[in-house]
């Protein structure tokens, strides 16, 4: 099957559908990637390396014995800012859930990651939201039409509430699509004397989205970017020392072309056009296929993705910009999470250890790319689909770093997700110099993806070490059988190690009595790492 026969027969199956419903930005392109699944399915299976579809590889080794490998240092090392990771501020449209914002409880919680960054108003939703009121606009066209009813809105005011008592530095995603420059000036104003720092600044969210209002508002990139133009040169003159990033696309995986020429184009249109922005924001979601994907595939997903992106996105930004990742997780929202289609047709895909462990490879992969400069994860807040979440964007259990408490779920519940970002943000918190880990003679893992789309093998074992002076290393073992690593001269002859480990399919918060497991060791020079496993090494 080839790229030209899938490319066309995909957008003979997926346009008509996208033209006759109101599907739109990442969450149409899930809908899209579902159908493609089926389509799919057989020449993904028959592309499969030997072993399987999500199986671990043999490596050097036979199946199911332990693996060994040769860490070495790759790369250069880089300095992480002291702010570097972040969390998305969503989910906050459901009544039940914007209640929850303004809960106390929730606050600490949400504290605990020891986040640098809190983005502001989310994500879409900042994009409809008049920041006077806290109200979703509900014109024509809108997102969020009878999304305000029985919902508690959120103020400026709470939001430099949660900003001071997570003790996070505020992501102001500004509304650039239903909102004017001089109203987020001010509502950058209001926030300085809320007693927030108005440091970093986004220019609107996904405006790539192929919703009509989008497209009218910025028919392309090019469009985008000389309109930013002036919000950029205003911005910086009220606000000394900001830093601005402009909207810009994902369009790593082929998988994007069913979504046409405007997505396609935006990259290059707005890099052609935009003057003085300090960074572009990408938000990069990948998707294991939900036809074939196993443990394997969903586990190795975060490293497939990470590699499309550093080959395909980064490579294309202009030397003059930096990376943020103000939004960034695995992406399962099923077919029947789209309005119009069956609830049940495919159901949702729950928040596994594996799901939590492709996330943390993600994330030690951003952490030692120079140009990436911030790695906000999606979301903060999440849990079970409801009738009102299906009609604004959804909600996806498999994103949440604090359960919400639906579905029979601990409410403010520490997920996989929260599980193993919480080591690595406190790590990083304050920065660090740190450099990427090669695994050498390491079994491998094969993943089958939608997006980025294809059959990939991944080394089974993923690190980054933190030199200076408290030095350390983050190891992931994505892989079914314990992995005898021989550790790099880099690192002090004895280290402290502690594991964290589950079994794959486990669903911490979301299932009450599934834990997470933790083990401390003394290690010389070696150690095995458990199957399925995250571990930091320290000095103590």
């Amino acid at each position: 099957m080839t790229d030209q026969t899938v490319d066309g027969d995909l957008r003979d199956m997926i346009w008509p559908m996208l033209d006759n419903r109101s599907v739109r930005g990442r969450f149409g392109l899930v809908a899209a990637l579902t159908t493609a699944s089926i389509f799919v399915a057989s020449g993904a299976a028959s592309a499969t390396p030997e072993g399987g579809i999500g199986s671990v590889g043999t490596g050097s080794l036979g199946p199911g014995s332990q693996g060994e490998s040769v860490l070495t240092p790759q790369g250069s090392t880089r300095q992480v800012p002291a702010d570097f990771f972040g969390l998305n501020g969503a989910r906050i449209i459901a009544p039940e859930n914007a209640a929850q914002w303004h809960d106390p409880v929730f606050r600490q919680a949400l504290g605990g990651l020891g986040a640098g960054l809190l983005r502001v108003q989310g994500g879409t939703t900042s994009q409809w939201i008049d920041w006077r009121t806290g109200l979703f606009d509900e014109r024509e066209g809108s997102f969020f039409i009878g999304q305000n009813e029985s919902r508690q809105p959120l103020l400026l005011d709470d939001w430099a509430q949660l900003v001071r008592e997570t003790g996070t530095t505020p992501v102001f995603d500004l509304n650039v699509l239903t909102s004017t420059l001089d109203e987020q000036i001010e509502m950058l104003r209001a926030a300085q004397q809320l007693g927030m720092e108005v440091r970093y600044v986004e220019l609107g969210n996904e405006l790539w989205d192929p919703g009509k209002y989008y497209e009218q508002i910025y028919p392309t990139g090019a469009d985008y970017a000389k309109a930013m133009n002036s919000w950029v040169v205003a911005l910086r003159a009220q606000f000394p020392g900001i830093e601005i990033a402009v909207s810009g696309a994902d369009d790593s995986s082929a998988i994007t072309l069913v979504l046409g020429e405007r997505l396609q184009q935006w990259n290059d249109g707005l890099y052609a056009n935009i003057i003085d922005a300090d960074a572009v924001a990408i938000h990069p979601y990948w998707v294991p296929d939900p036809i074939q994907a196993d443990i394997g595939a969903t586990v190795a997903g975060g490293t497939v993705a990470w590699n499309a992106f550093s080959e395909k996105v980064l490579t294309k930004v202009p030397p003059s910009m930096s990376v943020w990742l103000s939004e960034y997780n695995q992406i399962n929202l099923p077919l029947g999470e789209i309005p119009g289609f069956p609830p049940d047709l495919i159901p949702g895909v729950p928040q596994t250890w594996a799901v939590g462990l492709g996330v943390a490879s993600f994330a030690l992969g951003t952490l030692t790319e120079p140009r990436v400069t911030m790695s906000v994860i999606h979301a903060a807040l999440d849990g079970q689909p409801s009738e009102r979440s299906r009609a604004a964007n959804g909600n996806e259990e498999i994103h949440a770093v604090l359960a919400d408490g639906s579905g029979g779920s601990t409410e403010f519940g520490r997920t996989a997700i929260n599980e193993v970002l919480t080591p690595i943000y406190g790590r990083a918190r304050g920065g660090a110099t740190v450099q990427a880990l090669r695994a050498d003679s390491a079994p491998t893992v094969n993943a089958a993806l939608l997006s980025p789309l294809g059959v990939s093998q991944v080394p089974a074992v993923v690190g980054t070490t933190f030199l200076g002076d408290d030095p350390g290393a983050f190891l992931v073992n994505l892989s079914d059988r314990p992995i005898q690593v021989t550790l790099p001269s880099t690192l002090p002859a004895t280290l402290r190690a502690d594991t964290l480990t589950a079994p794959p399919l486990s669903n911490p918060a979301f299932t009450p009595v599934d834990t997470v497991s933790s083990s401390r060791t003394v290690v010389t020079g070696k150690m095995v790492l458990a199957p399925y496993s995250l571990t930091e090494l320290s000095i103590d």
